[in-house]
């Protein structure tokens, strides 16, 4: 009986020694805005730090704008044209009332030109309108295609955002380009911003949003315009991607600035031991003097 009680006193007291978490292959992007306010090209990969949990990280895969990539274009039916509505040809051939459908031609014309893509829409939920294709003809048809619905019942981005974060883990390109194109960012989904970004800084998706509140300004329908156009730009935050407004860009600048950034992406791969339930903070830095980085601010886990 002593030896039995002596075995599992033994037992207790013994401990696995910790053991090294396993390294996987990460791939982030960022973009790097010289002194003179533009993306920079051509860097090199010795011009390139990057940093996990403050420790250096050696620098495996770099590479700009040649990395293909999956693109998902995603519209609050708000700012869509309903089905009685007309749309008058402009000289250039888009639809003059489609302010987004503008938008999102530009970006696959300039932007995306060879990526893989989906589109889709939501209201209270998302729903896919043309799953993953190369055929940018297809695309942009579909896009022409799309039909809202304006009543007074609000959208709410909340549950569609994670649907679209997700449709984009069924692709296993390095990139993955995710642009939102919505009216305002309605009040429900503006009291959970947390979860949104926390999802979002996991994912290695980036978010690039095209904001319409002009549209319906007034409504009440959505958030104040100086809290929307932050709270978006916050989300964009959580990715290396950013937020554009047309009531500042203009619908010309909205699209040219969208598609500039990511046309000068630059993807880089290293080994990384964060996991979901051990996220590390990341840190990029150009060696350039005077380069601003735009990066996600942790190693992204999401598969």
């Amino acid at each position: 009986m002593a030896l039995i009680t002596l075995l599992l006193a033994c037992l207790l007291s013994w401990s696995v020694p910790d053991l090294p978490r396993q390294e996987r292959s990460v791939f982030v992007t960022a973009s790097f805005l010289g002194k003179n306010r533009l993306f920079l090209e051509n860097l090199s990969r010795e011009e390139i730090r990057v940093f996990e949990n403050g420790q250096p990280r050696a620098v495996e895969f770099f590479a700009g704008s040649e990395v293909p990539a999956a693109y998902g274009l995603i519209f609050d039916r708000a700012i869509l044209p309903e089905p009685s509505d007309v749309a008058l040809p402009s000289p250039n051939g888009i639809p003059s009332s489609m302010a987004a459908t503008n938008v999102a031609y530009q970006l696959v014309d300039q932007g995306l030109k060879g990526q893989v893509g989906w589109v889709a829409t939501y209201d209270k939920g998302m729903r896919l309108a043309l799953d993953f294709s190369q055929d940018e003809g297809r695309v942009k048809d579909v896009v022409q295609r799309l039909r809202g619905q304006r009543t007074l019942e609000e959208s709410s981005l909340y549950a569609s955002l994670f649907a679209a974060v997700k449709k984009m883990s069924e692709r296993n390109e390095k990139r993955r380009v995710l642009v939102l194109f919505l009216d305002t960012l309605d009040i429900e989904t503006g009291g959970k911003l947390k979860p949104l970004k926390n999802l979002l800084s996991a994912s290695n998706v980036e978010l690039f949003v095209a904001g319409f509140a002009s549209s319906r300004l007034g409504t009440g329908h959505g958030l104040p315009p100086a809290q929307d156009e932050a709270s978006l730009r916050e989300l964009a935050g959580a990715t290396a991607g950013g937020a554009y407004f047309s009531m500042t860009e203009g619908i010309e600048g909205l699209g040219r600035r969208i598609a500039s950034q990511i046309r000068t992406f630059y993807t880089i791969g290293f080994q990384s031991d964060a996991t979901s339930d051990h996220p590390a903070s990341l840190k990029v830095e150009c060696t350039i003097p005077g380069t601003k980085v735009t990066t996600h601010p942790v190693v992204p886990t999401f598969r």
